[in-house]
């Protein structure tokens, strides 16, 4: 499996470093930007590497058909993921966490983000203790990343590292025709 990792997001105060592949970030912006006027997500996908240092997010999948969102909320739905994940599972690839977009806003965690990592960083069944939280705020036809994860119950956003812009991460795309 051939990847591009575009962006390194770390923190002093986090024991993680999040690395978003282009296809895995082409995914989320695609999305977002798709889904005018109403929040939508998925999943994160990837591998820890680095003595679990490192979480690689290798995919990033679309909105489950099962999901329901509004104009600012989202519920992610399950219709389809546990064969996405056995699918990936046989290459050494796992549940990382959740992306979702937050359309006409910022990519700022809201409480109920929080509530929602911490609810899946203590459920067993997912086996993510420190899960990975991408959030996508669009404007028109442009889009701001942020990252964060949620270790030791405080979630903790990071920053781009040195080879991108401080702040979050933000792409412009070319109007669709």
């Amino acid at each position: 499996m051939a990847e591009h990792i575009v962006v390194a997001f770390q923190a002093a105060s986090a024991t993680v470093e999040v690395r978003l592949t282009d296809a895995a970030l082409r995914l989320i912006e695609k999305e977002a930007l798709g889904s005018v006027g109403q929040e939508t997500g998925g999943i994160l996908i990837g591998r820890y590497e680095g003595d679990g240092n490192v979480a690689v997010v290798t995919a990033a999948t679309e909105r489950p058909n099962d999901s329901s969102s509004g104009r600012a909320w989202f519920q992610r739905g399950v219709s389809g993921l546990t064969a996405k994940l056995r699918a990936r599972w046989t290459h050494g690839e796992y549940y990382l966490g959740e992306w979702h977009s937050h359309p006409g806003g910022a990519p700022d965690p809201s409480s109920n983000d929080i509530r929602e990592m911490h609810s899946i960083s203590i459920d067993t069944s997912y086996r993510c203790p420190k899960p990975i939280m991408v959030i996508a705020g669009t404007s028109g036809q442009s889009i701001r990343i942020s990252v964060s994860v949620l270790e030791n119950g405080r979630l903790t956003r990071l920053k781009p590292g040195p080879q991108t812009a401080a702040g979050p991460i933000a792409r412009s795309l070319p109007a669709p025709r």
